[in-house]
Order: structure tokens, then C-alpha cells, then sequence
């Protein structure tokens, strides 16, 4: 009886500890894994401050420096996503449709922390192609400026630009401010475009959609606008150098009086020995910038969706949009967090000219990022081909467009 006894409780002991195994959440907090891209880790700002304030919940974070749309699509198609997925604007449709994320209507509806009629004009447009549903809050969110040098400015005697300049008052600026020593170039009037989201925020500003309603290329007469106006700059009054010569940032090495950049260069400008400002991009037809965010959307197969929601819920309330903006250097997508300018990290000589930040709301629009990144790069390829007397603007616009816009078909 006594050997009985011993084995029974012997028995129960192993079974208890098996459950506690089977269970690591038990007795201690949950483990929610975020994926981000860049190289990022549980020390940022943001995720500490989470901590501060939740002891049931711990953030893991998956880093993915690059590649991040492919990495992440690997990682739902193999069953190994993180719980959040901090999901690009072309991703966040598909995995909609696919039911690889879940719809959050019902959680935003009762949350008393995320307000959707706070948020920016534009990402209502991001609804419109998951169906109508929501399947993802945005997190910050992110558009173009011209940097500007003062101190060059202040040498050639050349008025600032201003929130209202076009794109004839950045040429003549440009062509006032090169400097050349015989056949050498000192100092460019403008660096080229290394980013190819300047790109398509030119060709909106020339008229064109970009994108239309059913997420196909539209680019026709603004896209030739764009190419001939680049041209120009490049190949006739040789004020900015042709594309692709391995330069580097001729803005931050004192050698080029403008660029056009991402405002997340507003801090990585914050040691530059020059003085300088920030305009929203000079128009042409229209003001317009492209817009970029990423999503904070729930993995459909997590196992802790509840506990996802709560640090969804939370980087979406005041304090946690806050953090966000002071962390990523971009504003909220909630206009109310925004106007506090949380995302203002200023520099030792600029910018001073926050207002710039203003016009993403009422002028920007997400349009190629809606679209499969390789196609948009590729593109990127070909326009930059035509500065570079490889190909004619023609061919751009009556081969490459439609070819990409196979290419797109192809994919989905």
C-alpha cells in the first residue's frame, strides 16, 4: 500500500510539473513577439515603456534589417511569424485576404484608446482595399521634404525656398547655385535621387494617380512631366550629377545646396557643421508627397491574440504614440498626437521650419507603396535610365509601364 501511495504521488508530481512545462506563460508574464525592420531590440524607448507600465506582457523583438517584406512573407507562409507583424502598406491587403491576420473592428470599436477619427485623411484610403475592414492601425507615419542649405543659400545672395516654391523656383536655385572649376563640379546646385519615393511623389505633383482605385499603375502624362524635368536638371544644365555614380550624401558632405530625402533624415542631419531648413517637396501641377507607415496588424495563428491586442491597444493610445514619435523621429498618424510635435528632433543648426510636417496631411497620399516593391524598384531602374541616354521617355512610358503592370498582374 505504501509503494502504492509512493508511485500515486510520484505520478501526480511528474503530471503537475509536465502541465507547468506545457505552460510557460503560467506563472510568469507572456512573451509577444513584434517584428520591425532596422536593427532594433527590447532596449528602444518604446518598448521599455510598455514595460513600465504591463508586467503580464514581454516584448521580443524580431529584427529584420532587410529585405523585411520578403523575410516576413516566408515567416507567415512557414507558420513562424511573430504574435504583431509590423506589416508594409502592399503586405497588409494580402495577408487580409488570406486570413493570415486577424480583423480588429470589434477591439478598435471598444477600445477607449484608439480613436479612428484622429487619425490622418489618408489612411482611410488603406481600408478601402483590405474591403473595408481593419486589419491594421498604423504606427507613425512618414513623407518627403527639400533639405536646404543656408550657409550656400547665404553665399549666392539666394532667397530660402518656401513652402509654395514649384519646381521652376528649384531649378533656377539649382542652376544659381553650382559652382564648377573648369570641367570639374564643386559644389551641385542638387544631389541626385538616391531614394526612389522621390520619384513618385514628383510624378503625383505632376498629375498623375500613381495609383488607381484598383491598385493598377497609372502614370502616363505627369510620368513624361517628371522624366523631361529631370532631364533637364541632369543633361542640360547639368545641376544635379546623373544617377548611380556612387557619390554618397553630397547634402551631408557640404557639396550639393538641396536634396530631396525621407523627413526621417531630420535626425540623421543632426551633426551636419552647416545650417539648414526643410520645405515640403516644391510642386508642379499639384502639391502632393508620397506617404509611408507600416501597420501594427495580429498574426491570425498567434496564440496569445488577446495580449497582442494590449500592446497594439497600448502604442496606439496618447502615451504610447508619444514614444513612438519620439523614437522613430515621425509623426503620429492620430492628428491629435501629432500637432504636439513629439517627432520633432532638432539638430544643432536645423531645421526650424516644423510647419513642413503639416503638409503630409493635407497633400500626401500612399500610392506606390501600395504596390510589389521589386516592381516599383524596377521601374525606379527605368526612369533613372533615361537620365543616364539609355532609354527614351517613349519607351518608359509605352513599354516598361505596361511590362511592370504585367509583372503586378502576374503576382496576385
Amino acid at each position: 500500500m505504501k509503494k502504492i501511495f509512493a508511485l500515486c504521488f510520484l505520478l501526480a508530481v511528474a503530471v503537475g510539473l509536465l502541465a507547468a512545462c506545457g505552460n510557460d506563460d503560467a506563472d510568469g508574464p507572456v512573451t509577444i513577439r513584434f517584428s520591425m525592420w532596422d536593427t532594433v531590440d527590447e532596449s528602444a524607448s518604446f518598448i521599455q515603456a510598455f514595460h513600465a507600465v504591463q508586467d503580464d506582457i514581454r516584448i521580443e523583438i524580431v529584427s529584420i534589417p532587410e529585405d523585411y517584406s520578403t523575410v516576413i512573407n516566408t515567416m507567415v507562409i512557414g507558420g513562424t511569424a511573430p504574435d504583431v507583424i509590423l506589416a508594409w502598406e502592399v503586405d497588409m491587403p494580402r495577408f487580409a485576404a488570406n486570413g493570415n491576420i486577424l480583423r480588429l473592428n470589434d477591439r478598435i470599436n471598444a477600445s477607449d484608446l484608439v480613436r479612428m477619427d484622429d487619425f490622418m485623411a489618408a489612411v482611410d484610403g488603406i481600408t478601402d482595399v483590405t474591403g473595408g475592414g481593419l486589419y491594421g492601425i498604423p504606427w507613425v507615419y512618414a513623407g518627403h521634404f527639400l533639405y536646404f542649405n543656408k550657409d550656400m543659400f547665404d553665399a549666392a545672395g539666394i532667397p530660402y525656398p518656401t513652402d509654395n516654391w514649384t519646381w521652376d523656383d528649384m531649378a533656377a536655385a539649382a542652376q544659381a547655385l553650382t559652382i564648377r572649376d573648369g570641367a570639374s563640379t564643386t559644389q551641385w546646385g542638387l544631389a541626385p535621387i538616391d531614394f526612389g519615393g522621390i520619384w513618385y511623389s514628383m510624378i503625383g505633383q505632376a498629375g498623375d494617380a500613381v495609383v488607381d482605385a484598383n491598385m493598377n499603375l497609372s502614370m502616363g502624362p505627369g510620368l513624361r512631366r517628371t522624366l523631361e524635368f529631370m532631364y533637364r536638371l541632369t543633361n542640360e544644365y547639368q545641376v544635379t550629377p546623373q544617377p548611380g555614380g556612387g557619390l554618397g550624401d553630397l547634402f551631408a558632405a557640404g557639396m550639393a545646396a538641396m536634396t530631396r530625402q525621407g523627413n526621417w533624415f531630420v535626425p540623421g542631419y543632426a551633426d551636419v557643421p552647416f545650417r539648414w531648413d526643410i520645405v515640403p517637396l516644391p510642386r508642379d501641377s499639384r502639391a502632393h508627397t508620397a506617404l509611408h507607415t507600416g501597420f501594427f496588424t495580429i498574426n491570425a495563428q498567434s496564440d496569445h491574440p488577446e495580449e497582442a491586442w494590449t500592446f497594439i491597444e497600448w502604442m496606439m493610445s496618447y502615451n504610447g504614440q508619444r514614444e513612438l514619435s519620439q523614437f522613430s523621429a515621425n509623426p503620429s498618424a492620430m492628428m491629435s498626437v501629432a500637432a504636439q510635435g513629439y517627432h520633432r528632433v532638432a539638430g544643432q543648426h536645423g531645421p526650424t521650419n516644423w510647419g513642413a510636417f503639416d503638409y503630409f496631411n493635407h497633400y500626401g497620399a500612399f500610392t506606390f507603396v501600395l504596390l510589389n516593391s521589386s516592381v516599383t524598384g524596377n521601374l525606379v531602374s527605368q526612369f533613372d535610365s533615361v537620365l543616364l541616354g539609355i532609354n527614351s521617355i517613349d519607351h518608359v512610358i509605352n513599354v516598361e509601364i505596361p511590362a511592370a503592370q504585367r509583372e503586378l498582374d502576374a503576382l496576385r
